[in-house]
């Protein structure tokens, strides 16, 4: 039996004055609300009400309990309009899961500029490294990339996340660049800990890394300093590539373009949510980036 059960009838009838106007304003009948007062008087252990053929009366622990109990029912309404904000307003947190190197620069650059435009919601963009992070955090929403594995969250693609391959330009002039994927085996290569790099058409190409890292910071650190080639996205190296610091090879075999997608969980989407992710389909607007198209993005971002 719930332990909410009879005191929105008590509080009616304290405040109408009797079981018959109780059950007029609730909809009830008055043998229910009597019934129901009375079954709430055993639960407590204390009579609440004194009744009389000509009126009602609360006892002491009447008195007190009918004071917390009209105190926490204005509680219960103020929060019930409260919460009823998130299904129309974009109010309240987001917690937004990223990955390491692009969420933590290209999407949080998207993320200000969100945040800017709905000073209402509260974001809380966490950058995860594997799968248990992100189950662990709890998270509103996550930006994924690839393949989706088989779940009961629901998902939307909003873009591409475009790679290339990149390298200083001392590395450049001293080793050039390689002329086919295969070509990636004779260069120093900056890769993740799969030692591998992927191209469209589903080509992977194993190499013997000079750097294998499972953080795409480190891999620019390392591709900055001339170290080697690494695929990295256009958008995360849009800056170096802008400002000189680093040059792109703009061969059509040599880039990645995985799809972007934001997962949520299923259920009533709230409003902070949907706007969310209607801003991402509309700023991205499902583009492959590529590596000439870097100084416009570093101007936006």
């Amino acid at each position: 039996m719930s332990s909410w059960r009879g005191i929105e009838e008590f509080l009616a009838v304290v405040d109408q004055g009797s079981f018959t106007a109780a059950g007029d304003q609730l909809g009830l009948s008055k043998s229910y609300i009597s019934k129901t007062v009375h079954e709430l008087e055993e639960r407590l252990g204390v009579q609440l009400l004194v009744r009389t053929t000509r009126r009602l009366s609360l006892t002491g622990a009447g008195e007190s309990f009918h004071r917390e109990c009209a105190q926490l029912q204005q509680r219960l309404s103020e929060v019930e309009k409260q919460v009823g904000l998130y299904s129309t307003q974009p109010v309240g947190r987001l917690r937004i899961g990223l990955s390491d190197i692009f969420g933590s620069d290209y999407m949080s650059a998207l993320l200000a500029e969100f945040s800017a435009e709905h000073p209402g919601i509260m974001i809380e963009p966490i950058a995860y490294l594997n799968e248990n992070e992100i189950v662990q955090e709890s998270f509103d929403i996550v930006i994924r990339y690839g393949a989706l594995p088989n779940s009961n969250l629901r998902a939307r693609t909003f873009g591409y996340l475009s790679y290339c391959l990149c390298a200083a330009p001392e590395y450049v002039a001293a080793h050039g660049w390689p002329k086919n994927p295969e070509a990636m085996q004779e260069h120093d290569c900056l890769t993740d800990r799969s030692a591998s790099i992927n191209f469209n058409d589903d080509v992977c190409v194993r190499v013997q890394p000079r750097w294998a890292s499972n953080s795409g910071i480190a891999l620019r650190s390392a591709a900055r300093k001339g170290l080697g080639i690494a695929s990295l996205p256009v958008s995360v190296v849009r800056q170096d590539l802008t400002e000189g610091r680093m040059l792109a090879l703009e061969e059509e075999w040599s880039f990645y373009d995985r799809e972007c997608w934001v997962v949520y969980s299923p259920g009533i989407m709230s409003v902070a949510t949907r706007a969310f992710i209607d801003y991402l389909v509309r700023r991205t607007s499902r583009v492959k980036i590529r590596p000439s198209m870097a100084a416009s993005l570093a101007a936006r971002y």
